[in-house]
């Protein structure tokens, strides 16, 4: 299949200082696969075979598991003239100063941006204020940060809390931190995951775009395996893994990766579109009401087997539109500079992102009491 992924995300291990319910991976203390330094190295290297990757992304699991060959992957992808991005839970920034003096360490290897997740999952684990302490000291030296809070119904992380600190709500209404409120996704878990009708309103709309990481987004996970996208939902859908690393490059297991008419049209149009004509031609199809995630809707279209069956009997008429748009996205795409390529979430006042976080509660509850964090991981990042 022919691509032009503009990111390679390094999902680095599955081992995580956290345990969440419904996490997509599976990720805990417990978890112990990982892809050795060596090989990440060796990804890094094969990123440079493609002129559209910018972008190197260290992600899990939790990168920071690594130590200091995180610190060392990092200046091998800076060095190889990338942009570097680091996705976090936040677990080492104990401490205001502890945040700095490991971001500087960073920072001199060369990274651009980091990310944090936090919200009630997350908070029994990793108490809020280390992500606001990281989220601030990567402001402080001029790296773009981005604070994502999953939330859900009865989620009872606490917004006003977590964003109480002066100095997190200046730098946040200033832009230098994005925040953001995304829904916590169901995969299995415990917890009863659902969505106010608000929020569904307001994801629905958000689903009318593109999907921007299938096809853009190529993933290396720990079972070496390449994906095709962020990786939410790769473990239910087989068809975003384009194969394995083992004897093989990934330009060559993304070569000889199947074409797929509806990643393209994801990708253009969002998951969304596809349900849309599968029921035209057969009203009795229903999309699930508490679809939130644009990933839901996805493993919601690859999973049914009467959609891909009624798109491969009738496609669309367009077709041949919309497989001519995404060859000329290609081709175009090559001749971009980082600033036109949109990889970064919009800038929202704090103001607006309480009103959306707010949208999302069925009803205000007690934060989660955090569990204790295991001192020999968080020593590890240091």
């Amino acid at each position: 299949m022919y691509l032009a992924p503009h990111t390679l995300s390094l999902i680095t291990t599955y081992r995580c200082t956290a345990a969440c319910d419904h996490c997509c991976f599976g990720c805990s203390p417990r978890e112990q696969r990982s892809v050795p330094p060596r090989q990440l190295r060796e990804h890094i290297e094969q990123a440079r075979e493609f002129a559209s990757i910018r972008v190197v992304v260290f992600t899990g699991g939790e990168c920071f598991l690594l130590g200091r060959d995180l610190d060392e992957l990092v200046k091998a992808a800076a060095g190889a003239g990338f942009v570097t991005r680091f996705v976090s839970n936040g677990y080492w920034a104990t401490s205001r100063e502890a945040a700095r003096r490991r971001i500087e360490r960073l920072t001199r290897g060369g990274l651009r941006e980091a990310n944090f997740s936090t919200g009630e999952q997350h908070a029994r684990f990793v108490p809020p204020e280390y992500v606001r302490h990281g989220a601030i000291a990567a402001a402080e030296m001029g790296l773009p940060s981005l604070v994502v809070i999953d939330s859900f119904g009865t989620s009872r992380f606490d917004f006003e809390a977590f964003v109480s600190d002066p100095e997190f709500r200046r730098r946040v209404d200033e832009g230098s931190i994005v925040l953001k409120v995304s829904p916590w996704m169901r995969f299995g878990g415990e917890r009863r995951i659902s969505y106010t009708r608000r929020c569904v309103k307001e994801l629905n709309v958000h689903r009318l775009q593109g999907c921007a990481t299938v096809l853009k987004v190529v993933g290396i996970t720990p079972k070496d395996e390449v994906i095709l996208c962020c990786g939410l939902t790769v473990e239910e859908i087989p068809e975003m893994k384009a194969g394995t690393l083992r004897g093989r490059t990934i330009k060559e297991v993304l070569a000889e990766a199947p074409d797929d008419f509806m990643k393209i049209w994801i990708h253009l149009q969002g998951p969304d579109a596809v349900v849309r004509y599968a029921q035209s031609l057969d009203p009795t199809l229903v999309l699930p009401r508490q679809l939130g995630h644009s990933c839901e809707v996805c493993r919601f279209v690859y999973g049914n087997p009467r959609i891909r069956d009624l798109i491969k009997r009738e496609p669309p008429r367009n077709m041949p539109q919309i497989i001519s748009q995404y060859i000329h996205s290609l081709v175009l795409q090559p001749n971009l500079t980082m600033p036109q390529i949109n990889l970064r979430p919009a800038h929202a006042p704090l103001s607006q992102v309480r009103e959306i976080h707010r949208g999302t509660l069925l009803r205000p509850a007690a934060a989660p009491s955090p569990e204790p964090c295991r001192q020999q991981l968080v020593e590890q990042a240091a």
